[in-house]
């Protein structure tokens, strides 16, 4: 069994005084990855209390550990980002929320104004180009019955032009057949 596995075999607080443990060695500890350890150690530095050797690696001891188990728990059981947990650990555990100031609110307070003005403005755009729409569909309707009316008459008085001369040919064909073969002969 190599020390890693006796160490978490053991109880947590048990034994740790003076170990200290690689990376890799911590990640198992905390049944985490290496590279999310790496990575709390990174945007976390300040609230892990790492040992550095010489070598430049980082050690953890029981201080350490348990801060990485607190990151843990915040994290995975209490779905806090790493800002909210770099928060956390600043303020002691306090509140994630902060009060808000009351500069904040009246600057979101005069936003909000701001942008109720425009939304007023904007329906009031948006009414005026309703009615200059309406107006405009009018006056397309208008057009489009003063083109069909025209139309309309023009084919009636096609019709009627039509009639006319089919009458007159019919009325010529009439007279022609009434003349006599020679008035036929020489009318022509």
């Amino acid at each position: 069994m190599t020390e890693t596995e006796d160490i978490r075999s053991e109880n947590h607080s048990e034994n740790l005084d003076g170990l200290r443990l690689t990376v890799k060695e911590a990640a198992k500890y905390v049944n985490e990855n290496p590279g999310v350890i790496r990575n709390w150690l990174r945007e976390l530095k300040s609230f892990i209390p790492t040992i550095q050797g010489e070598n430049g690696y980082h050690y953890f001891d029981k201080s350490a550990l348990e801060r990485l188990l607190l990151v843990k728990k915040l994290s995975r059981e209490q779905n806090y980002t790493i800002k909210q947990i770099e928060y956390h650990l600043a303020t002691g555990g306090k509140d994630l929320k902060p009060e808000p100031t009351p500069e904040a609110s009246e600057i979101i307070l005069k936003e909000l104004l701001v942008i109720k003005e425009k939304l007023e403005l904007q329906e009031q755009f948006n009414q005026v180009l309703v009615k200059q729409l309406e107006k405009q569909q009018q006056h397309m309707d208008h057009q489009y019955k003063k083109f069909t009316d025209s139309i309309e008459k023009k084919e009636d008085l096609r019709l009627i032009a039509y009639q006319e001369a089919q009458k007159n040919q019919q009325e010529a064909a009439a007279t022609s057949q009434k003349k006599g073969f020679f008035a036929r002969l020489f009318s022509s």
